[in-house]
């Protein structure tokens, strides 16, 4: 009973977390599709749910305390969100579609590790679910245990890719409705956000380091 509480709890976190449109692999998800890459869309959501999945096992076995007694991964986790975000917003606020854009073999195999390596280097998703894990602990809903770390990273990775499935499908069922002209702007936009947080992680860095800005 136990590891389906624990199933469905870390399910439901994954899903829910994953809707806001803010963060990176949302932006790659829907530029893909403004394009009608719909394949690639997916694959770059999945991509970025075993990642999620290894990260929310990481965090339920124990990476708090790992994180805690490491100070010096703090600073590297936000220079590299500096540097992805950074990245990643200046590519999308200058992003138009290509024309005639065909997924080949190497393209259908670049969009999963796309959304793999992207989530890989946002550490933002540790802290998020190491945020949650402490959050669940708190509660006592169930009782933690270093076996239950494995289903709980699967069933948070289930979530996260149902909802990037959704996502993917949605944008398929209703693109007559969505002109390719507005929804480049809504890159465009996401991509200041992106911009946004790497000024906010680049606070966190100089924080970390002992900077006064």
């Amino acid at each position: 009973m136990s590891t389906l509480i624990t199933c469905l709890v870390a399910f439901g976190f994954g899903f829910i977390g994953s809707i806001p449109l803010t963060g990176p692999i949302a932006v790659m998800v829907l530029s893909a599709s403004v394009q009608k890459r719909f394949g690639a869309a997916l694959r770059i959501g999945l991509g970025a749910a075993l990642v999620e999945a290894l990260y929310a096992t990481v965090a339920f076995w124990g990476f708090s305390t790992f994180l805690a007694n490491r100070p010096a991964i703090l600073p590297i986790s936000h220079g590299l969100s500096v540097v992805v975000l950074l990245l990643l917003g200046v590519y999308f606020i200058r992003w138009k579609p290509e024309e005639d854009v065909r997924d080949g073999p190497a393209r259908r195999f670049s969009g999963f590790l796309l959304g793999f390596t992207v989530s890989a280097l946002n550490p933002t998703l540790l802290a998020t679910w190491s945020a949650a894990v402490a959050a669940l602990y708190a509660r006592q809903l169930f009782t933690f245990s270093a076996v239950l770390a494995l289903p709980f990273g699967v069933a948070a990775g289930a979530g996260v890719a149902c909802w990037e499935v959704m996502l993917v499908w949605l944008l398929r069922r209703y693109e007559s409705h969505l002109p390719v002209s507005a929804m480049t702007r809504v890159v465009r936009v996401m991509g200041l956000l992106l911009i946004a947080g790497a000024v906010l992680a680049g606070r966190d860095l100089a924080r970390a380091l002992g900077l006064h800005l």
